[in-house]
């Protein structure tokens, strides 16, 4: 194993996991103790050196302890536990330490250390969370009320600091804890920055889609169009052109032309946007099928058309987030040449097998494949001489052959879907994702039933579609989680490096004896800043 293999393993604790999320708190977990061990020495050092014996024992003690922080954190791997012993750890050497060095005395330079509680609060939210960075940001605001309190009482804080070097000692503190804020500040911006990034590719990435699927809608053999809540086509392909004979380009933006309407100057999507209802009540006698997410299928004459057709019209609407109607699509096809008292898209067999367009295939009434197309060939992988005679569950993938089952019984009971999306396996073993329609018509012989199946390839938009659903939900996750840390980092912030108002604590003072000595204090301090 090569080095940089040990020391990523030792700083993750070596955890495998997709959430980078988690991994990166276990790093910062880690860096942080070891932070704190290296810190730990150096401040023995310092504190034996002044001779301050009680700092001492306490910084090594705080070194020792984030060593088991650490075996805690690699046996365990929670984050939780580990994290908040050593939170535990940091608070109480903070605690010992300023109660040791002045803490609320009158020095006023004092003061700065306590910073470093902005550290401990920040990385217990950033590590445990907000539950528990509340708890301790608790803890600490009752602790500095009770050290303001024995201060206003009177009580004299020990400072094993010698006077000489008591404010620089303040002065370091201080600015060795803002320097770590600023460092947990850069870490927070960072992370913004990438969940932007990331936003960034999924906003790209729909765009891309959308094209795609206006793609599919142009390059659809059957004549299709798409209009919005105001009633105006917003995508008309190249098959509704030659259909009506109108050019994309001046119907764009307009109402729908008068040949395609059926109802007081009103298309079948116009009735979709509206009322969907009544297209039960106006077309009972006309409808093909139908389904519960509102798709209607209706044989309706369209006299305006060349010189009068008769059409087979599906219609669905297009719905948003909130399930509220934001426009319809339509699609039509041509059925006048087909013979008998019901006409359907679905009779017409020599229209649809014919299509080079679509994969299909047919089912007998054993289950077996009876027919197997061109495009089924070229799309799936198999020849016809091997399909026709075997059952079509060979090729369906597990996860889709219950519905795929039951949608064929019900088709041989008369039922018609559209809109089915399965799962098949090619040849090669690699996954095909399709949007099926599917529906009966009679044997050649006239003796049986046959279940036609009309395959459309949306395998490209499918897997989009799953990889957009991933970056939407982790996106939405992770900006949600960083505007909330970044908006408690700016409070703490504006809370724990606000100027103090020396003057205002002058005034606070009961003697004029303390007020001397804080000029003093304040004339040697301009004079240190000088030299």
């Amino acid at each position: 194993m090569s080095l940089k293999s040990l020391f990523n393993n030792f700083i993750t604790c070596g955890i495998k996991s997709p959430d980078l999320e988690r991994i990166t708190k276990f790093k910062s977990l880690n860096t942080f103790l070891c932070i704190l061990i290296l810190l730990s020495l150096f401040l023995g050092l310092f504190y034996f050196n002044i001779k301050a014996d009680l700092l001492f024992y306490t910084t090594i003690g705080a070194g020792i302890l984030a060593i088991s922080a650490l075996i805690l954190l690699r046996l365990t791997k929670n984050l939780i536990v580990a994290g908040n012993y050593a939170f535990f750890v940091l608070w109480a050497t903070f605690l010992i330490t300023r109660w040791n060095t002045g803490a609320m005395s009158e020095g006023g330079l004092i003061l700065l250390s306590w910073i470093w509680n902005a550290v401990l609060i920040l990385m217990a939210v950033f590590i445990t969370g907000y539950l528990w960075g509340t708890i301790w940001g608790t803890l600490i605001f009752f602790e500095t009320g009770v050290a303001v309190y024995l201060f206003r009482s009177g009580y004299k804080f020990p400072n094993l600091i010698p006077p000489d070097i008591s404010p620089i000692y303040s002065l370091g503190a201080y600015l060795s804890g803002l320097l770590v804020i600023l460092l947990i500040a850069f870490m927070y911006e960072k992370e913004k920055t990438d969940v932007l990034d990331r936003e960034q590719v999924r906003s790209r990435t729909l765009v891309e889609s959308k094209n795609y699927i206006d793609t599919l809608v142009e390059k659809s053999p059957l004549p299709t169009f798409v209009v919005d809540v105001e009633h105006r086509v917003i995508q008309w392909n190249r098959a509704c052109q030659q259909m009506t004979g109108v050019p994309t380009e001046e119907i764009i933006g307009k109402k729908v032309p008068a040949s395609l309407c059926v109802d007081r100057q009103r298309s079948l999507a116009d009735i979709m946007i509206e009322d969907p209802d009544t297209i039960i009540d106006k077309f009972s006698g006309s409808i093909v099928s139908k389904t519960d997410s509102g798709f209607f299928e209706v044989g309706v004459p369209l006299p305006d058309i060349k010189e009068g057709i008769q059409a087979i019209v599906a219609v669905a609407p297009i719905l948003d987030i909130n399930g509220s109607i934001k426009g319809a699509i339509q699609i039509m096809q041509d059925v006048t040449n087909v013979q008998g008292e019901t006409y359907s898209v679905y009779d017409n067999r020599g229209q649809a097998v014919g299509s080079p367009s679509n994969a299909i295939y047919k089912i007998d009434s054993k289950g077996k494949i009876s027919f197997w197309n061109k495009a089924c060939e070229e799309n799936f992988g198999y020849p016809s001489s091997k399909m026709i005679g075997n059952n079509p569950l060979t090729f369906v993938s597990k996860s889709t052959r219950r519905p795929f089952r039951e949608t064929i019984i019900r088709v041989f009971k008369g039922e018609s879907f559209n809109g089915e999306e399965w799962k098949y396996y090619s040849a090669q073993g690699e996954p095909v994702h399709v949007l099926a329609r599917v529906y009966p018509v009679q044997s050649i012989d006239g003796k049986s039933k046959e279940c036609v199946v009309v395959n459309i390839d949306i395998t490209d938009l499918a897997l989009r579609m799953k990889e957009l659903e991933r970056e939407a939900i982790d996106a939405k996750e992770k900006l949600k989680s960083m505007n909330d840390e970044y908006a408690l980092l700016r409070k703490n912030i504006a809370t724990y490096i606000r100027k103090k108002d020396i003057e205002k604590f002058d005034e606070e003072l009961d003697t004029s004896e303390l007020k001397e000595e804080v000029k003093g204090l304040k004339k040697d301090i301009e004079d240190l800043k000088k030299e």
